[in-house]
C-alpha cells in the first residue's frame, strides 16, 4: 500500500523539509486535491483577485512566432514560491504573496523541428510546455526541472535560478533499433523518482504515417552527466521483423488486459493458440518499404505519470496509434497504444498493461495524468489506479495487477463509435470508420477526446471527479498511401479541408464518481463550450476553470454552484491551491489570453495575447497589477534559510494540487 503521510497531522513532516503542493503525499499521485481549511464552501463566494501578473510580451527573436508565449500549465508552488514557464522559454519564480518576481531565467535559444502538424511548418523556436517538475533532494539542492521540445533537460536551482544540470535526454535524429519513422518534438514528458534518483522520459511522434517507434527511457540523474539506464519500447520493430513481439510482450508481463468497450479481456488467460491468433503479426509490417515505415505510436503527450515511491513502480499512459484515422498500414489490436502501463523504474520492465482502445481509428490516446490512491473499492482498501482516456471512459484498476474494478461510461457522452471488439478478427482489419465508403462521416467522441483534461480525486470522500465533453465533427476519410490530395508522409487519414463542426453539438458535463462503486454521485452541465486542462478539489469545493473565462466553484458533495468568477481570459489548465509565506491560501493559475466561446479544439492556436497569471484569496480586495519586464538573468533569488523557514508556516496546510497539469498540443488530437 502507499505510505501517505497523515492529512490531519501534516506538521509531523520532517523538520526542514520543503513544504509544497505535494507534502501530504499527493505530488507523485496527481490527485489535484488540496487539504486546507481556510477556503470553505461558505466563504468561497468571498474570493477576490489579490494580484495579476501580465505575462511579458514575446521578446526578439520570438516576437515573430505564431505562438503567443502564454503559460499553459499549472504552476508548481513550493514554500510560497510559484514556478511556471512561458512558451518562449522564460522560467518565472514568483512570490505567491503578491506576484512579484523573485527570479527569472530565459532558457538558451532553442531550435527544433515540429513534425506533428499536417502542414509541417519546419523549424520552431518557441516551446510548448505542459509540465514542469520539482525535486527537493536530487543533486543536493531544490531544483526545477524543464524538458524542452528538443528533449533537452534543464534543472535550475529553485532558490536563485542558477543552472544545475543540462543534458540531452534523446536525439530525435539518432538511430534507434527497429525504428523507421520520425520522432516528433511536441510535449515530451518526464517523471522523476527522487528516492532512486531516476528520471524517466517519453518520446513524441507524429500523428501521421511518418510516426516513429515509441519508448520510455531512464537516466540516473545523480551523476554528471546522467547515466543512461534502460529503454523500453511500446510497439514492435517497424519493419515487421518480429511478428511475435506482441505475444512475447504479454508473456513477459505478470498481467495484460485489453478493453472491449464493456469488460477487460484477460490476455494471460488465453491458451497459446488463441493468443497467437489474436496477436501474431500485430501491426503487420507497418507498410515498410525497405526504407521507411508508415505507422507507429509513442508515449502519452501530456499530463503526468504517477509514482509509488515505496516500490519504484510508475503508472504511465501511451498515445494513439498513427496514422490516427486510417489503419491501412497497421492491422491488429496495435499493442501497446492507447494503454495504461505499470513500469518498474529501476529496470524498465512492464509489470502489467491495460489497453483501453484496440485498433484505434479515432485518436483516443491515454494522455493526461494518471492518479494513484489508496481508495475504498467495493468496501475494501486497495491501491488503485484511476485513469480517464480520450475515449471517454474512466477506469479504476488494481495497481498491483491492472485488474479492472470498474469502468465509468458517462451517459452524457454521445457515442457513434465504441472501442472495437478485439476478439473479432475482421474488426481488427477495419481501415477507417465508414469503410468502404469515402463519404463524410461523424466522429464522436471527436479526436479532441471526450475527456481532454486531468481528473481529480478527493481521498476524504473517496470521490473521483472528471470533466467530459461532446463535440461532433463531420470528416471525410482519405487514403494514407498512394497519391491523393491529402496523402503524403504526414497523412493522418482524414481530409482536413473537409472538417466541419456540427452546430450546437458542444457541451461539457462534470461528473462526481463514487470510487467505491464506480457509480455517479452527481453531474453538472455546461452548455456551449468544450473542456480541457483539469479540475481541482479542496475542502469540499470543486474548482472548474473554463475556456470561456468563467471559474465555477461547485459544492463537491452535490454539484451545486457555490460561486462563479468572471476572469475574462481562457483558462485551459487547473489551478494550484497553496499558502503564501504568511499562511494565506490562494488560488493561482494562468489565464491564457481572450476567452474562447464554443468548442475547444485548437484553442491555443488562436490566443491573441500572452495572457496573465492571477491569484484569488480571501479578505478585502487588494488587487495589484504588476509591471513586467523580461530580463536576461533575473534577481539574485531567495536565501535558502528563508526558503526553508517557510515550512513552519505552510506545514499547517496540505499544499497539494496536481503538479503536472496538462497541457495540450496543437492541433488537438
Amino acid at each position: 500500500m502507499l505510505a501517505f503521510s497523515s492529512y490531519s497531522a501534516l506538521a509531523q513532516a520532517p523538520s526542514g523539509a520543503p513544504q509544497w503542493n505535494g507534502v501530504d503525499g499527493n505530488e507523485h499521485y496527481n490527485w489535484d486535491y488540496v487539504q486546507q481549511n481556510q477556503i470553505t464552501p461558505s466563504n468561497v463566494k468571498d474570493l477576490q483577485i489579490n494580484w495579476v501578473y501580465p505575462i511579458p510580451a514575446l521578446p526578439s527573436p520570438y516576437a515573430t512566432s505564431a505562438t503567443e508565449g502564454t503559460i499553459v500549465h499549472t504552476p508548481i508552488i513550493v514554500n510560497g514560491i510559484s514556478y511556471a514557464i512561458t512558451e518562449y522559454h522564460l522560467l518565472l519564480a514568483q512570490n505567491l504573496k503578491d506576484g512579484s518576481i523573485i527570479w527569472q531565467k530565459e532558457l538558451p535559444y532553442l531550435k527544433f523541428i515540429n513534425i506533428n502538424t499536417v502542414t509541417d511548418p519546419g523549424f520552431n523556436i518557441t516551446g510548448h510546455y505542459h509540465a514542469i517538475w520539482y525535486t527537493s533532494n536530487v543533486r543536493g539542492t531544490p531544483l526545477i526541472w524543464i524538458v524542452a521540445n528538443n528533449y533537452t533537460i534543464f534543472a535550475y536551482n529553485a532558490l536563485n535560478g542558477d543552472l544545475n544540470l543540462q543534458f540531452n535526454m534523446f536525439n530525435p535524429r539518432s538511430k534507434v533499433p527497429g525504428n523507421f519513422g520520425l520522432y516528433g518534438s511536441t510535449t515530451p514528458q518526464i517523471v522523476i523518482d527522487e528516492k532512486r534518483n531516476i528520471l524517466v522520459g517519453g518520446v513524441a511522434v507524429s500523428e501521421g504515417v511518418n510516426s516513429a517507434r515509441g519508448f520510455y527511457a531512464a537516466y540516473d540523474i545523480s551523476q554528471t552527466p546522467p547515466k543512461f539506464l534502460w529503454r523500453t519500447f511500446l510497439i514492435p520493430p517497424q519493419d515487421g521483423s518480429d511478428p511475435n513481439w506482441a505475444i512475447s510482450s504479454v508473456q513477459n508481463m505478470s498481467h495484460a488486459y485489453i478493453f472491449d468497450g464493456k469488460t477487460a479481456v484477460d490476455l494471460k488467460a488465453f491458451p497459446a493458440s488463441q493468443l497467437h491468433d489474436l496477436l501474431y503479426n500485430d501491426w503487420g509490417n507497418f507498410g515498410f518499404n525497405g526504407t521507411r515505415s508508415f505507422a507507429g505510436a509513442a508515449t502519452a503527450w501530456g499530463g503526468s505519470g504517477a509514482l509509488d515511491l515505496n516500490t519504484g513502480m510508475m503508472y504511465l499512459g501511451t498515445a494513439q496509434p498513427s496514422p490516427d484515422f486510417n489503419a491501412t498500414t497497421r492491422p491488429g489490436p496495435n499493442l501497446w497504444s492507447d494503454a495504461i502501463l505499470a513500469l518498474d523504474d529501476t529496470t524498465g520492465k512492464i509489470s502489467w498493461a491495460f489497453q483501453t482502445t484496440t485498433h484505434d481509428i479515432e485518436d483516443w490516446d491515454c494522455s493526461w495524468s494518471v492518479m494513484l490512491a489508496n481508495s475504498t473499492i467495493n468496501g475494501q482498501t486497495h491501491e488503485t489506479v484511476f485513469k480517464g482516456c480520450k475515449n471517454g471512459y474512466v477506469y479504476a484498476l488494481d495497481a498491483s495487477t491492472g485488474h479492472m474494478y470498474w469502468v465509468f461510461d458517462a451517459p452524457s457522452i454521445k457515442r457513434l463509435w465504441k472501442p472495437i471488439d478485439p476478439l473479432n478478427a475482421n474488426a481488427m482489419k477495419i481501415n477507417w470508420q465508414n469503410q468502404p465508403s469515402t463519404k463524410a462521416y461523424l466522429i464522436t467522441p471527436f479526436f479532441g477526446g471526450a475527456i481532454e483534461s486531468d481528473p481529480s480525486y478527493d481521498p476524504v470522500t473517496n470521490t473521483v471527479f472528471v470533466a467530459t465533453y461532446n463535440l461532433v465533427y463531420s470528416v471525410k476519410p482519405c487514403a494514407v498511401t498512394g497519391k491523393t490530395a491529402c496523402a503524403g508522409y504526414y497523412a493522418e487519414g482524414i481530409d482536413y479541408n473537409t472538417v466541419n463542426v456540427v452546430p450546437n453539438s458542444t457541451n461539457t458535463t462534470v461528473w462526481a464518481i463514487d470510487a467505491n462503486t464506480g457509480q455517479a454521485k452527481w453531474h453538472y452541465f455546461i452548455d456551449g463550450i468544450g473542456y480541457r486542462g483539469g479540475i481541482s478539489v479542496s475542502n469540499g469545493i470543486l474548482f472548474v476553470p473554463r475556456n470561456d473565462g468563467v471559474l465555477d466553484m461547485l459544492d463537491a458533495s452535490s454539484g451545486n454552484v457555490l460561486a462563479s468568477k468572471l476572469i475574462g481570459g481562457a483558462m485551459i489548465t487547473q489551478p494550484a491551491i497553496a499558502a503564501d509565506a504568511n499562511g494565506n491560501v490562494k488560488i493561482v493559475m494562468p489565464a491564457s489570453g481572450p476567452s474562447t466561446a464554443g468548442m475547444l479544439f485548437g484553442v491555443e492556436s488562436v490566443i491573441a495575447s500572452p495572457g496573465l497569471m492571477f491569484a484569488l484569496g480571501l479578505g478585502p480586495s487588494s488587487t495589484k497589477t504588476l509591471t513586467t519586464t523580461v530580463l536576461d538573468t533575473g534577481t539574485s533569488g531567495v536565501d535558502p534559510t528563508t526558503f526553508y523557514s517557510l515550512a513552519g508556516v505552510t506545514a499547517i496546510f496540505a499544499i497539494a494540487t496536481g503538479i503536472l497539469a496538462v497541457r495540450r498540443r496543437r492541433p488537438a488530437s
